[in-house]
């Protein structure tokens, strides 16, 4: 049988937010078929630096040259760019009689205007190859309100916006943009709900249908589809990756928690 996602050997894609969770494993996910992969993050984190196939680059990616880097480092490094994944993100919560704004433009910067300045950026390149695909990482945070998470939700809704707007302005040039939404996923960032506010994860479990967490490598699945030739003539879908979470219109509780 014929892999779904085959194709993609020496091809180059772009991963922001790359040293771990979902980028990590985005990282391992395309390596794993030889796609070159530009990794960037604030640090190498669990990235090293001993794959000829993956380049590191350090820096802020609300950083316009921290962009450009990148992007310029996928076209001396590998000769090309063909894919982007613009994943890098950061929670952010508080009341909004007395957040401190920082936090806010904290979020916004990190969460949209990073994905702008990644598309600002990467764009170019991948018109130079006739198309392409991006993947923005947003939430399902993105489809409806939470308890004091409005900066992320706000932040997030804004990337399945962009998600669309991209979708129309560059299919024309053959470049595809789909985002990701994830619900709950075990990562290093949510790794400390389960420690410190075992209620909180144990709500979140119970809400999902499938009953669980989800895990960085199954939002990599997705993620890698969207980028391949099996998603073809997939452009401006928020896929949720969560469980079936979203499905839920909040009312009542799943069977079993009563």
């Amino acid at each position: 049988m014929t892999d779904p996602v085959a194709g993609l050997a020496g091809r180059t894609a772009v991963v922001t937010g790359a040293a771990s969770g979902i980028g990590l494993a985005t990282v391992g996910w395309l390596r794993a078929r030889d796609v070159n992969v530009v990794a960037v993050d604030l640090a190498a984190g669990q990235l090293t630096g001993d794959d000829d196939g993956v380049a590191v680059v350090t820096g802020d990616v609300t950083d316009e040259s921290t962009n450009r880097t990148m992007a310029a480092t996928a076209q001396d490094r590998f000769g090309g760019l063909d894919f982007a994944v613009l994943n890098a993100g950061v929670s952010g919560r508080g009341d909004v009689a007395s957040i401190e704004m920082e936090v806010f433009d904290r979020t916004l910067d990190v969460n949209l205007r990073s994905a702008v300045l990644g598309l600002r950026s990467c764009v170019p390149a991948l018109r130079e190859r006739g198309g392409g695909a991006v993947v923005l990482t947003a939430s399902v945070s993105a489809f409806g309100g939470e308890p004091d998470r409005w900066p992320y939700a706000a932040a997030k809704a804004g990337v399945v916006s962009l998600t669309r707007g991209m979708a129309i302005d560059l299919g024309r040039s053959g470049i595809r943009v789909n985002a990701v939404c994830p619900g709950p996923i075990r990562t290093g960032i949510s790794s400390h709900i389960h420690e410190t506010d075992p209620a909180r994860f144990v709500y979140y479990q119970e809400s999902i249908p499938l009953s669980r967490w989800g895990e960085a490598a199954e939002v990599a699945e997705a993620i890698g589809f969207l980028l391949s030739p099996a998603s073809s003539f997939v452009n401006g879908v928020a896929l949720p990756v969560d469980g079936g979470q979203s499905a839920r219109n909040g009312q009542g509780h799943p069977p079993g928690t009563w």
